[in-house]
């Protein structure tokens, strides 16, 4: 039989239609599926981006900087002189072979904030994130300054709008100016040299900067005998590899982060008081640390970009208010409670999917977590045969991540208690220190750069290594439900404020939520909640619980004097059996426990007294509190509340 040429052709035509019509349609739904903002916001993006490599091609052929600096090497592949030229980060005038007029309007320090619209932030390279930095609460500080202003009666609310670049020279901003100031991104990176523990900000430059150790040592010898910039051969890199040490100016101070992670505790001792002792650091400002026991995740070689991701260390944009409001990503989203939701690399915004192929981790065939909290994918993190596993950014080796134990996720017992309420070993903690003004005295100004009148001296006092405080939070989710977390405290700020202008003086007691990150396997026993007057909020002291005449009755002593002020110990949170004042927790959502919520814990620590935590009957508690107690024996005599 003959073949048909029309008929073939038109059978061809009609296929070719309908594969066209059922692209258009897959697209539709696919755009319609993801807001339309995120949809343009990715294609900018990309567009941006190819617009930026055809710009940028062989820039270099038309600059005369290598005419003097030639011999320059060092760079990493994004950063290339050879195609995007000198001038894109450094400005300048390179048509010039004149050095003063080349370096007419060039910039040292690319990325600072002062420059970074001109620099890192110009059309073509990274312009989306300018207004990430700008809003960025490292860049802010606003809860710092909040607080700060709060506490001195100078804000109506700790959660006010109020960024650190707009401070005045009231008491509380010039406490704030002298003491806290310099920990923010705007602060100016100004003298040559990579990244240490006494570095303070410099807009981009504080994550991305890294010398190599040739580099850093060529740096070194140029400073010393002060030779000439074309001795300079090596140039210091701008790229993804963010080390610890890129945290720890800021991090190790305020809640000290980032000496906890790693096992350390600041301590009063001088830098005399521990030459040639085992177990202790002196810090570059001074500081003496103690080798107390190392964060779990920094035993096993996680460095902070393991768990942090590009949208919180940088910011999405959004203004935050305090820490917490940046954060995305939880232990949850890693150690998995339940079926998790995933992306293929394909599915990755286009920031994600860049960091993705810069690090290496990026494979079509993975299926990669996001973050419960709003989607945001892992790019370190995948899931895997019912397994999720970790690349580790920085020797890129992939290790597996262990499901929470049963007893986390089993009965009605714990089921409000955060993670590291129970899995954080410790918590650096301060009692009895002083804060002073002297109004005669100068000190240098964080935030001016410069030498101002008036300094407020720090003293401390009282250093401790314990677990912590624990208290309540309770916020409104999306659905407008109140949520109740039981996490962790640790004292804030247990003042008193004289003004000295013959207003009343302010007093405050207020405890701090926090993450300590000490988080280990094993978990802190159950006597050290129930039974602990320090988990409670009364403070360090002995708690003991009597039985006279057939009745439970527990009684608390405290270690610490009590204060005039409000007649509590020293480093308390509340009275014991008592209701905590209003405003007691530097964030509106957050308290101390209830007298009620005190009762029901101390009713678990009087069984406690004699049924250790890893017996049967214990065990059985934490499924099912109230049938335990319904089959209780006669022996047993429980509080008489």
């Amino acid at each position: 039989m003959k073949s048909n040429p029309k008929l073939r052709f038109i059978v061809t035509a009609y296929v070719l239609v309908a594969l066209a019509v059922s692209f258009l349609l897959y697209g539709i739904y696919m755009f319609l599926s993801s807001s339309v903002d995120e949809k343009m916001k990715d294609y900018e993006q990309r567009k941006q981006y190819r617009q930026s490599q055809d710009s940028k091609k062989n820039r270099s052929a038309n600059e005369k900087c290598f005419d003097c600096h030639s011999g320059m090497k060092g760079f990493e592949v994004s950063h290339n002189p050879e195609i995007i030229g000198c001038t894109s980060c450094h400005l300048g005038n390179a048509a010039s072979g004149k050095k003063e007029i080349a370096h007419s309007g060039m910039v040292l320090f690319p990325g600072n904030s002062s420059n970074v619209e001109k620099t890192c932030g110009q059309n073509g390279c990274h312009p989306q994130m300018i207004a990430r930095m700008q809003n960025n609460i490292m860049n802010t500080m606003n809860g710092v300054v909040s607080v700060d202003k709060w506490v001195f009666g100078e804000g109506a609310s700790p959660t006010a709008k109020s960024p650190v670049q707009l401070i005045g020279n009231s008491p509380a901003e010039k406490h704030l100016r002298n003491l806290c100031a310099s920990c923010h991104l705007s602060n100016e990176k100004t003298e040559l040299g990579p990244i240490t523990e006494l570095s303070r900000g410099g807009g981009c430059l504080a994550c991305h900067l890294n010398y190599t150790p040739d580099a850093e040592s060529e740096l070194a010898e140029y400073l010393k005998k002060k030779k000439s910039n074309a001795d300079i051969s090596l140039h210091p890199q701008i790229n993804l590899n963010v080390t610890n040490r890129h945290c720890f100016g800021c991090h190790s101070r305020s809640g000290r982060i980032s000496l906890s992670y790693d096992g350390w505790h600041e301590t009063i001792l001088k830098p005399e008081d521990v030459k040639g002792k085992i177990g202790f650091r002196i810090l570059d400002d001074g500081r003496v640390v103690q080798q107390i026991k190392k964060d779990v995740h920094s035993e096993k070689g996680m460095i902070c970009v393991d768990c942090h991701t590009s949208y919180e260390i940088m910011g999405d944009g959004t203004y935050a208010l305090h820490k917490e409001e940046q954060m995305k990503v939880q232990c949850v989203d890693c150690h998995l409670i339940e079926q998790p939701k995933t992306q293929k690399l394909a599915e990755f915004d286009f920031e994600s999917k860049k960091i993705s192929e810069l690090l290496n981790t990026a494979d079509n065939r993975k299926n990669y977590l996001t973050t419960i909290k709003n989607g945001f994918p892992l790019v370190n993190v995948f899931y895997e045969s019912g397994i999720a596993k970790l690349i580790k950014k920085s020797t890129k080796k992939t290790v597996r991540i262990k499901a929470p134990a049963n007893v986390c996720t089993e009965g009605k017992a714990h089921k409000e208690l955060s993670c590291n309420t129970c899995h954080n070993s410790w918590t650096p903690q301060c009692v009895g220190c002083h804060t002073e003004y002297d109004e005669n005295s100068s000190m240098y100004d964080l935030l001016a750069n410069k030498e101002a009148k008036g300094e407020w001296l720090e003293f401390g006092k009282n250093f401790f290594a314990e677990a912590a405080t624990l208290g309540v939070k309770e916020q409104k989710n999306a659905n407008g439900k109140i949520t109740r977390v039981i996490d962790e405290f640790t004292p804030g700020m247990i003042l008193t404020i004289d003004k000295m202008d013959g207003s009343n003086k302010i007093f405050k007691r207020l405890f701090a939520p926090g993450f300590s990150h000490t988080i280990r396997k094993e978990a802190r026993s159950c006597e050290s909640c129930h039974n602990n007057p320090l988990a409670l909020g009364y403070g360090r002291g002995k708690l003991e619980y009597k039985i006279v005449d057939g009745k439970g009755t527990w009684k608390f002593t405290p270690k610490f004097p009590l204060m005039k002020e409000d007649n509590l110990p020293e480093d308390a949170w509340i009275g014991f059996l008592k209701e905590g004042k209003e405003n007691s927790a530097t964030r509106e959502y957050a308290r101390p426990f209830l007298v009620s919520e005190q009762k029901n814990i101390l009713t678990v620590g009087s069984c406690l007294v004699c049924h250790k935590s890893d017996t049967p009957i214990m065990k059985a508690a934490i499924l099912d509190f109230p049938k335990v107690i319904m089959l209780k024996s006669q022996k047993c005599v429980l509080p008489g509340w």
